[in-house]
């Protein structure tokens, strides 16, 4: 049997096994960033610092293992499928010390591993009991044999109205809190003054599409970032397609010699970049060259 300790915000910050009158034993305690999981420890034993690849991802980096207090670390590094999901881990040497395959809904086609290491990350935001064979996903725990959570989700209706899904399309689709099928976000820029962004002032834009000689457009709500966020999601990574324009958009598109007077768009232009993140902006179908693989 085991137990299971958790914080005010819900966080799991304690698991233990139980003897037979019901005392814990082999506990390993959790350390959080935000809701994040930033560290778990052995008792009197060993201890893993996890390391993200971006500030507010939840896609692992590396790995900070030290076996036993006062002995030095060891950095073992993820190596991950296009949706985050850990399908190798190799140690300074680049030699692999663990690799695993999944099918499409996260259960293990297979596992390995040269030495002991216990690698249980799985999707973004989720940790493997091996006790129960659950993923543990914050607010929830999800089956992968099954593919759905094993409880209702806690926002209701909000998060769609199959309270057990996980995401309509778990290969672009993440939702590392459990709590609702997170479409893809948005290049770092689009919510600043760069290219495409929502703060990308008029005359900023015109001089964009005057110089580069084609039309540049420019989101101009966070309504419209969520909309092509969810366009993006339905996409293969690395696919780009256009899509109609949300009815209540407010975005922009600039065209060479238009001084700085924006026309409406009709369309958007959205890639799946593959890691969570879309690229994309809005279009004027009547000015908009044709799709290129990697256009900007």
């Amino acid at each position: 049997r085991y137990g299971y300790v958790y914080d005010a915000p819900g966080r799991r910050v304690e698991k233990h096994e139980l003897d037979a009158e019901g005392k814990p034993y082999n506990r390993t305690t959790f350390l959080w960033d935000g809701m994040r999981l930033a560290q778990e420890c052995r008792l009197g034993r060993s201890s893993s610092l996890y390391i993200y690849s971006d500030q507010g991802s939840h896609e692992p980096l590396a790995r900070v293992d030290r076996a036993a207090p006062g002995e030095a670390d060891e950095v073992l590094y993820y190596h991950t499928d296009v949706n985050g999901a850990p399908e190798e881990m190799t140690d300074g040497g680049g030699n692999i010390v663990w690799e695993a395959g999944y099918q499409v809904w996260g259960n293990l086609t297979h596992e390995k591993e040269t030495r002991p290491v216990q690698q249980n990350l799985r999707f973004q935001g989720q940790y493997l009991d091996r006790e129960t064979g659950l993923h543990y996903n914050l607010y929830r725990f999800y089956d992968p044999d099954i593919g759905k959570f094993i409880s209702g989700d806690p926002i209701s209706i909000r998060g769609g109205i199959n309270l057990y899904q996980y995401a309509p399309n778990p290969l672009s689709w993440i939702d590392p809190l459990g709590l609702s099928t997170t479409c893809l976000k948005a290049e770092n820029g689009y919510s600043r003054g760069k290219r495409h962004g929502m703060k990308l002032h008029p005359n900023a834009a015109q001089a964009i599409a005057d110089k580069e000689n084609k039309p540049h457009g420019v989101w101009r709500s966070k309504d419209d970032l969520k909309y092509a966020g969810e366009q993006a999601a339905t996409l293969k990574p690395g696919e780009m397609k256009d899509f109609p324009i949300n009815p209540n958009s407010k975005s922009e598109v600039y065209i060479p010699g238009g001084n700085g007077v924006p026309i409406k768009p009709d369309k958007i232009r959205v890639r799946n970049n593959g890691d969570g993140t879309f690229h994309g902006f809005p279009i004027d179908s009547t000015t908009a060259g044709p799709i290129f693989e990697k256009g900007k």
